[in-house]
């Protein structure tokens, strides 16, 4: 089913970003000046090798969240494929459909993709009526393409996993019938995507290629995938049974092992999606903060957990070769989007103030989101 009306609405809300405010304890939370890695502020895209870039349209996908990156670099970091959200009427969520002359069946918002050229500055679309999408090593490019264009008013927002060989070539269809789907990443030659049903229930998905569809993990939100591309450490919540984590190979989908996390650490409480995997370790967001696995060997361990009182993180990224400093993304007292740079040797989270305070589309903030590419091996094997 497609995510409800107030959903897409606190989406937008969490996506929403200023500057930081003062939430957060000094002791834990102090200013850095200096953001690390790749980020977007509004359209404007810091961070990458060549400066900045301004993009036509700033990179959001409401109705995938923080399950999939607003915005994609290429493996070669010579182009960006990123999410763009264009309302076609206003939607107060203040107010009832009736009240606002809203009928069921309705256009609302056309999502689409587009493609930003750094070295031209050219800025094209990919397609529309399309969210998520996810950049092979070789150039290939799969997303989500909906049956119909625009997200419609009380209708489910259905349609198909599709792939691209190249930005110039035609899509074809990987999925065997229309769902609500949501692309994360490349598992190797393998899309991992999420199926959504009844209840924004996810189950995480593989397409070995067209019709070649599997479940690898159902009632699971995908954490990380390997750097090779072949295992992925999923995460299931109490709805399932205790809190847990597991890693699964992707080619058969065999578990290779699995923690519960109340017997390691209850304080943790669940993990969710979208995290990271460098190297031996695995962060992801923890119901108190962060949580850092070490994977290996046929096993996972909770390597250490930085509790940040009072905040909800999303989309954590380790900074750095070491896996010492952590960046992640939460909301300060107001609302506002913050960029936390975490150092696992001191425990504390700094708050990152890239830019001054100032408002976007319909009054809200400017958003905020980190750039990055999750597919894993980001080379062809």
């Amino acid at each position: 089913m497609a995510l409800t009306r107030l959903t897409i609405a606190a989406l937008l809300l969490a996506l929403a970003a200023t500057g930081c405010g003062a939430g957060g304890r000094r002791s834990e939370l102090a200013a850095s000046p200096q953001p690390p890695g790749t980020y977007a502020v509004g359209a404007t895209v810091f961070g990458l090798p060549g400066g900045a870039i301004t993009l036509a349209a700033p990179p959001v996908a409401p109705l995938a969240g923080w399950l999939t990156p607003a915005a994609v670099p290429s493996p070669d970091g010579s182009q960006l494929a990123y999410n763009v959200w264009k309302e076609l009427r206003r939607d107060d969520p203040k107010l009832s459909w009736t009240d606002q002359g809203i009928e069921p069946g309705d256009p609302l918002a056309t999502p689409s993709i587009r493609v930003h050229d750094a070295a031209s500055g050219g800025d094209s679309l990919l397609d529309e009526g399309a969210f998520s999408v996810a950049w092979r090593g070789d150039g290939a490019l799969a997303y989500f393409k909906g049956a119909e264009r625009d997200y419609l008013a009380a209708v489910p927002y259905v349609g198909d996993v599709v792939v691209r060989s190249s930005l110039d070539s035609p899509p074809e269809i990987w999925s065997r019938r229309h769902a609500r789907y949501i692309v994360a990443g490349w598992a190797g030659s393998s899309v991992v995507a999420y199926r959504e049903s009844e209840g924004e229930a996810l189950d995480v998905l593989v397409f070995d290629g067209p019709g070649r569809v599997r479940v690898l993990a159902a009632n699971s939100g995908l954490v990380a995938l390997s750097p090779d591309g072949r295992q992925a450490v999923v995460e299931q919540g109490p709805a399932q049974g205790r809190p847990s984590v597991r890693v699964l190979d992707i080619e058969s989908g065999k578990q290779v092992v699995r923690l519960d996390l109340t017997r390691v650490d209850p304080a943790v409480g669940t993990v969710g999606y979208a995290g990271d995997w460098r190297g031996g370790r695995v962060v992801g967001a923890s119901a108190s903060g962060l949580a850092v696995f070490r994977v290996g060997h046929g096993r996972i361990v909770l390597e250490q957990a930085v509790r940040i009182p009072g905040q909800t993180v999303a989309e954590p990224r380790f900074a750095d070769s070491s896996g010492r400093r952590i960046t992640a993304w939460t909301e300060d007292k107001a609302g506002a989007g913050v960029l936390l740079d975490c150092d696992r040797a001191t425990k504390r989270c700094a708050r990152l103030f890239p830019l001054p305070r100032a408002h976007g589309l319909h009054g809200f903030p400017i958003w905020r989101r980190p750039v990055y590419n999750p597919s894993r091996p980001l080379a062809t094997r």
